[in-house]
């Protein structure tokens, strides 16, 4: 396998990772029972970071378990994401 065929096959292993790190970090705060919630990790930078950081973790933890790019990977990466951003965005305290 030559260098660039396994930076597409990186990128487009991440990619899934990276939009919904994106989409959670700018919607997330946006949705209609989220406004006026002051989070405990308030730049969208930093929940980026986090949430991309954990998505990258599940998506290795499912390459590791042998199901890359199944959709248990996918639904573990949405819950782990969903819970994390529950927790930057104080959701205990609505």
């Amino acid at each position: 396998m030559t260098a660039y065929l396994l930076t597409v096959h990186l990128l487009n292993l991440l990619a899934p990772a990276v939009a919904l790190a994106a989409l959670m970090a700018v919607l997330a705060p946006r949705l209609p029972g989220w406004r006026g919630v002051r989070p405990a990790v308030p730049s969208w930078q930093a929940r980026f970071a986090w949430g991309l950081l954990l998505n990258v973790a599940v998506i290795v933890a499912g390459l590791l378990m042998g199901s890359p790019g199944k959709i248990q990977t996918y639904a573990a990466m949405l819950m782990a994401s969903g819970l994390a951003h529950f927790l930057m965005l104080r959701g205990w305290r609505r």
